[in-house]
């Protein structure tokens, strides 16, 4: 939250919403810089917040980016987001394991299938290799019977 207290020093006091914008703020979900805005509702008056510079501007799109600059509450969720997301990120790569796993199963079958299908080529090619030889061996010994005979 450091750059919080960056931003709180380096701007004035002021309850405006207008934004106010420093070159430490995090970017929003459009990858563009958030804005500092100050709320001005009944729950939250005054409370400072950085939100997506394109929020209230007709026509344009906007991210939704949204987050309380006042530190310790955001420390706090910022812990337990990051926490969920760590989850989430160990979930899915149990997930990639199981299915590496399986992949890796599945390419070990193919591989065998592949190797048991080359030694019956090749025992089928070394059969007809010795019946080939046996047929010229047979053919050589006919004619030699024949050109003995005459």
């Amino acid at each position: 939250m450091f750059w919080f207290r960056k931003i709180m020093l380096s701007s004035p006091s002021s309850s405006s919403s207008i934004g106010k914008r420093t070159s430490s703020q995090p970017s929003c979900f459009c990858e563009v810089e958030a804005t500092l805005r100050y709320s001005n509702t009944p729950k939250n008056p005054g409370r400072p917040f950085l939100g997506c510079p394109k929020y209230n501007n007709e026509g344009l799109p906007y991210c939704k980016f949204f987050k309380w600059a006042d530190g310790a509450l955001d420390v706090e969720q910022e812990i337990e987001d990051i926490k969920q997301y760590l989850l989430r990120r160990e979930e899915e790569l149990r997930m990639d394991k199981i299915e590496f796993r399986k992949r890796a199963d599945a390419m070990e079958k193919m591989l065998a299938n592949i190797l048991e299908e080359v030694r019956k080529q090749d025992a089928q090619n070394r059969r007809r290799r010795t019946l080939n030889n046996l047929y010229w061996a047979v053919a050589i010994v006919v004619s030699c019977y024949f050109l003995v005979s005459k």
